[in-house]
């Protein structure tokens, strides 16, 4: 299994890429990880989102915040991200969608590997009040720490996890205003950050992220670090339109 650590310089090109090793999975059966960190922020959209009647007051929050609006790949509701996050995604071929939970576990099963090297205790389950609400959320001593979604499409799925590691206090108010526009409840005390957890740490991006590696070798003894191959990349650059909004 290949595992690309590229982080891009545009938000739309994260999600591009992410579509492009999809649609590789789809077309070639390569399969595919991907763990990045987005360089700047982002205000992260889902169908039901984009759809709705808020959607251009959404747009014009996150534009107020100097955050980038996307249409995410996969599923779930709005999520804002940044620098202070980290995220893993995985390109499945000849995925069925009734093993959706089976996915779901084993990129759930990752974090929480990852979480335990670190001395930290995480679990599943949802929240009242967590940012992007969902029954696939990681909860850590303080509150939600990982958040996990797919997209299914024929002959492959992509199943990505978002992971908080820090939350400037812009971003934080960013993701309250956003949900509280969309009806979905908040709690500040469900909001859960890894370097809360982590006091003292110099660089607990770092240790989260060579925590995630050993996670995924042990699912994938044969995991091998590479280069993103040029071909992705240039397809990737042509998919990001897509993920543009508005």
């Amino acid at each position: 299994m290949d595992l690309y650590t590229r982080s891009e310089p545009d938000p739309l090109l994260d999600v591009g890429v992410s579509h492009a090793l999809l649609e590789r999975a789809a077309q070639a059966g390569a399969g595919s990880l991907m763990l990045w960190r987005p360089l700047l922020p982002v205000l992260s959209l889902g169908r039901l989102d984009i759809r709705g009647r808020r959607s251009i007051e959404l747009a014009a929050l996150a534009r107020e915040a100097g955050a980038t609006v996307v249409r995410r790949l996969a599923g779930g509701r709005a999520a804002t991200l940044d620098t202070g996050c980290l995220c893993l995604g995985w390109a499945q071929p000849q995925a069925r969608l009734e093993s959706s939970g089976v996915r779901y576990q084993l990129a759930a099963d990752v974090i929480i590997g990852a979480l335990r090297d670190l001395g930290i205790e995480g679990s599943l389950g949802e929240a009242p009040g967590e940012w992007c609400p969902g029954t696939w959320s990681v909860q850590g001593p303080g509150g939600k720490l990982a958040g996990l979604a797919q997209r299914q499409v024929g002959g492959a799925a992509w199943c990505e996890a978002l992971i908080v590691i820090e939350r400037p206090p812009a971003l934080r108010l960013l993701s309250q205003r956003v949900h509280e526009l969309l009806d979905i409840p908040w709690r500040e005390d469900a909001q859960g950050e890894l370097a809360r957890v982590l006091p003292g740490d110099p660089d607990p991006h770092a240790r989260l992220s060579d925590a995630i590696v050993r996670a995924l070798r042990r699912e994938w003894p044969a995991l091998e670090e590479c280069a993103l191959p040029v071909v992705v990349h240039d397809r990737a650059l042509r998919l990001s339109a897509d993920h543009r909004w508005p």
